[in-house]
């Protein structure tokens, strides 16, 4: 199934340092970089991932066409493709964790 660029889900997940270990703050920047190339995203979405320095801002953020959505509705969103967003977030986390470990083991 095609969706264009513009439909596309878009999810701006920020990693904490804290995610790499006691020293991830000098791992971070260059993770998010490895876990844009090597975290494959879905034909329905784009996933992006960008250090998390302030604790202020969410941890993750849902926007299709530049406009941001609340979770309800990203909930909607991905509903529409039969996807409960509980069991998306659940397979992030694990595909993020899969990532850290082989970050550190190249």
């Amino acid at each position: 199934m095609q969706i264009s660029e513009e439909k596309k889900v878009r999810l701006m997940y920020r990693v904490e340092p804290g995610c790499l270990g006691p020293d991830g703050a000098n791992h971070i920047e260059d993770f998010c970089r490895f876990a844009n190339k090597h975290i494959k995203s879905p034909y329905y979405g784009q996933f992006v991932f960008l250090p998390r320095y302030d604790k202020q801002v969410g941890e993750r953020q849902y926007s299709v066409n530049s406009r941001n959505l609340s979770q309800v509705q990203a909930k909607a969103y991905l509903n529409h493709f039969e996807i409960e967003i509980e069991h998306f977030e659940e397979q992030l986390d694990e595909l993020l964790t899969k990532a850290i470990d082989l970050y550190f083991k190249r």
